[in-house]
């Protein structure tokens, strides 16, 4: 009996410890054609290793090395071609795992292999923050993009947690000086929209219904 509970539990921990199925790009989870924001879609990158792909390892936006980065994938649909990425950190009441913290994403395009993927964007959270978005426009349709996600921290000791992701598309962006909207969702500028400035002494009402 004492051997029986011996191995039982040594099983048991490398269950807990194992690395997730989609530690690297070649096993990575593939959502499928997009938009998708499953439910309760709930991951984690919990005892996850840093992935080395060659060309592009270390996204320009990230902080410090993604020493627990995940891979999943999405596709593109000829309908919608402007996404918007979130990855928000939620605990997991299943597993038991609590919230990530500090969430980064990192796009590619190419193939799985390494020195064969290319990063398009990234985007980092700030300290302390549960939640990140990064915006795509123009994607092609019918090919497979890449997310690497990963969380960051201040101390250099390796994050993890779980977190929840969704990739929707990219909700429409409406100036003040349009004067009205019936969008649920989206951005609202100044007159200047997303990259531009504002005039000088504007005053405009804008209703929201």
């Amino acid at each position: 009996m004492k051997h029986l509970a011996t191995l039982t539990f040594l099983f048991f921990s490398l269950a807990i410890f194992a690395q997730p199925i989609n530690d690297d790009c070649s096993g990575l989870i593939d959502l499928g054609p997009a938009p998708i924001c499953p439910a309760p879609g709930i991951y984690n990158n919990v005892s996850a290793l840093e992935s080395q792909i060659g060309f592009d390892n270390f996204p320009g936006c990230f902080v410090g090395n993604p020493q627990r980065d995940v891979w999943f994938a999405f596709t593109a649909v000829d309908t919608i071609l402007d996404y918007r990425i979130t990855v928000t950190g939620v605990f997991d009441s299943t597993l038991n795992i609590a919230s990530m913290v500090n969430p980064q994403i990192a796009v590619y395009r190419g193939d799985c292999v390494f020195d064969g993927l290319e990063l398009l964007e990234c985007a980092t959270s700030d300290n302390g923050e549960t939640e990140v978005y990064l915006e795509l426009s123009g994607l092609t349709p019918g090919i497979p993009y890449y997310l690497r996600i990963n969380d960051w921290s201040p101390s250099g000791t390796p994050n993890e947690g779980a977190f929840k992701l969704c990739i929707e598309k990219k909700p429409p962006v409406t100036t003040i000086d349009q004067g009205s909207s019936t969008l649920c969702s989206g951005t609202l500028c100044d007159s200047g929209g997303p990259n531009g400035d504002y005039g000088n002494d504007e005053n405009f009402t804008f209703t929201i219904c």
